[in-house]
């Protein structure tokens, strides 16, 4: 996909577009082949997000394991060389690292390591994101004070429900990033988002007056 071209940043929209972020973050992905979606950005927001991405990278790819073969290059390739090169990284996972006890399919209890996810890094990354998807998909800048709220699912919505069908979607490499959207057609700024991390990490995004119309 060709993304249209701004003379601004998409991502804060104000200061001058001089290079492109990728949207997802490319450092989402490892060991895989595809074409990644880029928009134009400042190298401020560019450059002054790599720590959030690689962050965040790491926790995702900490709940979903290795379900799969992108899951499973994520973990190897990536997030634990992050965890074994970084203290404070490792430390801030481990600090909020517990046991919880949980019920299995067969309704036998278990007990479990859990963690708390930072959903304030999930806000940022995932603005991100939205912003830069609405742009490449909507050709304008979604406009700053619009808001946009991250919500993390514990399910998988059921996408055969009527008001998914309206929901247009698209996939990035080999169908590591899958994410669907609906815009409103009188304003598109008022839309919402649903992304699919590795066949298993679901995250919604909503947009203007959609915020906190979570599923």
């Amino acid at each position: 996909m060709q993304p249209p071209k701004s003379p601004i940043c998409v991502i804060c929209g104000s200061r001058p577009a001089t290079t492109v972020e990728h949207v997802p973050p490319r450092g989402f992905f490892k060991g895989i082949v595809g074409q990644f979606r880029t928009v134009p950005a400042c190298n401020i927001c560019n450059n002054g997000s790599s720590e959030d991405d690689e962050a965040l990278r790491n926790y995702i790819s900490a709940q979903i394991g290795k379900q799969t073969t992108g899951a499973k290059h994520l973990w190897e390739m990536g997030a634990h060389k992050s965890f074994l090169r970084s203290t404070r990284l490792r430390s801030a996972l481990l600090r909020t690292t517990h046991e919880v006890e949980v019920v299995d399919e067969d309704g036998s209890t278990t007990t479990r390591l859990a963690f708390v996810v930072p959903v304030s890094l999930y806000q940022r990354v995932f603005e991100r994101v939205t912003r830069g998807l609405h742009f490449l998909h909507a050709g304008k800048i979604l406009p700053i004070d619009i808001p946009v709220q991250i919500n993390l699912l514990t399910n998988a919505p059921d996408l055969s429900l009527p008001e998914f069908q309206i929901f247009e979607k698209h996939s990035i490499a080999e169908d590591a990033f899958v994410y669907r959207f609906a815009l409103n057609s009188e304003e598109p700024s008022n839309g919402v988002w649903l992304f699919t991390i590795h066949g298993s990490h679901w995250v919604q995004s909503s947009t203007g007056v959609l915020v906190d119309n979570a599923f």
